[in-house]
């Protein structure tokens, strides 16, 4: 499985870690379950350094970033996106094209991204406007 997803509901956190050639389609389940499971308010650390993909560039995950803002019933919650060390501008820009909507940070080992995430507040679950009477 490309991608290990440990979810820690008392923490409100999502840790999924790449591995091997991931593609577009499996980052796409995992955020569709994202949203399934109704986790997007979640904190979420997404380490890629074991990830060999040049398939998840900037405009793949810009894509899907316009896909989950269709999703507006939850606030995303804050990501830390952990990258090796001879790559990864991508998620440099991705941060600087997203980050006014939630916190997003990048980091270069797990170790120091998840201090950082359990800092934030998680994203609230907005409720449903009640139906008006006619």
């Amino acid at each position: 499985m490309p991608i290990q997803v440990d979810v820690f509901h008392f923490d409100r956190l999502v840790v999924a870690i790449g591995t091997g050639d991931v593609t577009a389609q499996e980052y796409a389940k995992f955020v569709g379950d994202l949203i399934q499971n109704g986790q997007m308010h979640y904190r979420k650390i997404i380490d890629v350094t074991r990830a060999d993909s040049s398939v998840i560039n900037p405009q793949v995950l810009m894509a899907f970033d316009a896909r989950l803002r269709e999703y507006g019933k939850t606030r995303r919650g804050p990501l830390a996106v952990v990258i090796p060390r001879d790559r990864g501008e991508g998620a440099f820009e991705f941060k600087l094209l997203t980050s006014d909507e939630r916190p997003v940070e990048v980091f270069r080992s797990i170790h120091d991204a998840r201090p950082w995430v359990m800092k934030q507040p998680v994203g609230e679950v907005i409720p449903a406007k009640p139906p008006t009477a006619k």
